[in-house]
């Protein structure tokens, strides 16, 4: 117990100390660096593409300039993102109403009745979906390379202007789809193939409208508040489309060319020239972000590459993370293979995740032990003593559960994917702190049920009792620290389970239908044995999805790095 107090002691004198994640500022001042060169590079071409566009008419360049000072980072970079934004998203709107063409041609095939017409029309439908594949791709890459740039180094918690990955990825991972199914066997198979075929883009198209609307809502909503600037340069800024006399689906199907160099040029103006390419597999040394020498980044690439690839990550699907008043959901986070590229946010994205789940954990840990406790006091009156025994019985128990979220926290903090920073919001550290002293809890005292041998010549009561003033004593303690973290729970994390109080517990382990009419030891022994039954399947399922089904016993290349010190 001694230990316990011991630690949350040095949590406090800890968490008095300025964050030592700062101390390597050379680092931090060259990814900053990094970034503001990439970013600059993309606000230039941007800028130049705007004077290219207004064709050099005079009195035009003072017009289209941003009214932004140039050296004022966080204002370019708003912009940028912005400027990107707004042009995806019109590229979108051109791409979708291409389609749209296609669409009304098909269904008016199909009111006349030309099936064969109308099955070619699907076809070509089909195969121009198909060949947007590149140029989303592309654009896909673009916002997820924007999406790891890991802004915390550049700007306070606040409102931050966030690249469209939502978007692009819907319409990516249709894509992706789309280019599995063979669409030769249209013209070999009956009319309903083409027709399903026909519904499923129709709904696509549908979805991808409201999409576009629903960013255009929020775009010009949040640009009252933000710098007017933008509404005025997004319409300088012309997107490679077609020319409006050869908008018709006769001119597309017989010169399926312009949808082609449509997307080609778009690429070349929105993503090649923006050097995208160059960011994303960088071989000139301004573009190679910086390693952050107090990380072992390899060992950490290759070990996220493993975990993200598990099937423990099932489980949490009802927790996104909060990263900069942004939702990040649990596939966002794992979907990405790791790179030197991603890595810096990826460990970072993980370890907060890691933390939200972990912590709800913790939360429903302690609530079923304060459960347990509930009925022992309340329906176990009369057999108090026997029903701490079972308690203390289950709890023994869970010490394999402590172990593997121990093995866990030390094999990512081994691992280079989470590095002892207590300000961060994917600081493991109080998690770390509550395990640790529940296993030297359990080690230091022996709960096990034969030591407290009650019968009509050996009566231990006492000695439950002082096991249970020890075990209390350590349980306030950390149900304090608990409800500290948890009070800030909802900054870093988004649930849509709520947690469960005590007396939902207590309730669901009561058998309604029989508490009112039996108060015999039988039944209240067995409130007590649905609890700990219920408590044991928990730490069993906590330690299979939590521990094996991440993966971390295959993580075998850092099992034998040495500990953050900051650990010990």
């Amino acid at each position: 117990m001694k230990f316990y107090s011991f630690i949350l002691i040095s949590i406090a004198i800890f968490v008095s100390q300025p964050d030592e994640g700062v101390h390597c500022k050379s680092y931090h001042i060259e990814y900053k660096n990094y970034i503001e060169r990439v970013i600059s590079y993309i606000y230039s071409q941007i800028i130049s593409y705007q004077k290219q566009d207004s064709n050099n008419t005079t009195g035009m360049e003072e017009t289209i300039q941003p009214k932004t000072n140039p050296r004022d980072f966080t204002q370019k970079y708003h912009y940028t993102i912005s400027i990107l934004n707004f042009n995806y998203i019109q590229i979108l709107h051109e791409y979708r109403y291409y389609m749209k063409i296609i669409i009304n041609q098909c269904i008016e095939f199909k009111k006349e009745n030309l099936l064969e017409n109308f099955i070619d029309c699907v076809m070509f439908l089909e195969k121009q979906v198909k060949n947007s594949k590149t140029m989303f791709e592309k654009f896909y890459n673009a916002v997820k390379f924007i999406s790891y740039i890991d802004i915390r180094f550049l700007f306070s918690e606040g409102a931050v202007t966030h690249a469209i990955t939502d978007e692009m990825d819907f319409i990516y991972q249709y894509l992706l789809e789309k280019n599995k199914e063979d669409s030769s066997d249209l013209k070999r198979l009956p009319y309903y193939i083409s027709e399903y075929k026909f519904k499923n883009i129709e709904s696509f198209n549908v979805n991808l409208y409201w999409k576009i609307f629903d960013f255009n809502t929020n775009f010009f909503k949040q640009n009252k508040i933000l710098d007017i600037y933008i509404n005025s340069d997004v319409d300088k800024l012309n997107i490679a489309k077609l020319p409006q006399r050869r908008r018709s689906y006769a001119i597309l199907s017989k010169k399926s060319e312009l949808l082609t160099i449509f997307y080609n040029e778009n690429i070349e103006i929105w993503y090649n020239n923006l050097g995208f390419e160059q960011f994303l597999n960088p071989t000139a040394a301004e573009f190679i972000p910086p390693i952050d020498p107090d990380t072992n980044q390899n060992d950490g690439i290759e070990a996220l590459n493993i975990i993200r690839k598990q099937s423990g990550w099932e489980k949490m699907n009802h927790i996104s993370i909060v990263y900069f008043g942004r939702k990040i959901s649990v596939g966002r986070i794992i979907n990405d293979e790791v790179n030197n590229i991603n890595f810096r946010i990826k460990k970072e994205h993980v370890s907060q995740l890691l933390r939200c789940r972990f912590t709800e954990i913790m939360k429903n840990y302690r609530t079923l032990l304060s459960a347990m406790l509930c009925i022992c006091s309340k329906d176990a009156y009369h057999y108090y003593h026997n029903c701490l025994i079972e308690l203390f019985s289950s709890f023994v128990k869970s010490k394999k559960m402590h172990e593997d979220l121990y093995e866990a926290l030390v094999t990512l903090n081994k691992s280079s994917i989470w590095s002892v920073h207590l300000s961060s919001k994917s600081s493991l550290y109080n998690i770390f702190i509550w395990v640790k002293g529940f296993l030297n809890l359990l080690e230091n005292n022996d709960f096990s049920q034969k030591n407290f041998i009650i019968s009509p010549d050996n009566n231990n009561t006492d000695l439950v009792e002082q096991f249970l003033i020890i075990f209390k004593k350590h349980f306030n303690s950390f149900s304090s620290h608990l409800s500290s973290e948890l009070s800030h729970y909802d900054s870093r994390c988004s649930m849509y389970l709520k947690f469960k109080d005590v007396s939902e517990y207590v309730d669901y382990f009561r058998n309604p239908e029989n508490i009112s009419i039996n108060f015999n030891p039988e039944f209240s022994n067995q409130i007590m044995l649905n609890a700990c039954n219920f408590y044991d399947s928990f730490c069993e399922n906590v330690s299979k999805f939590c521990y094996e089904d991440l993966g971390f016993k295959k993580i075998l290349h850092c099992k034998n790095k040495i500990l953050d010190r900051k650990l010990h």
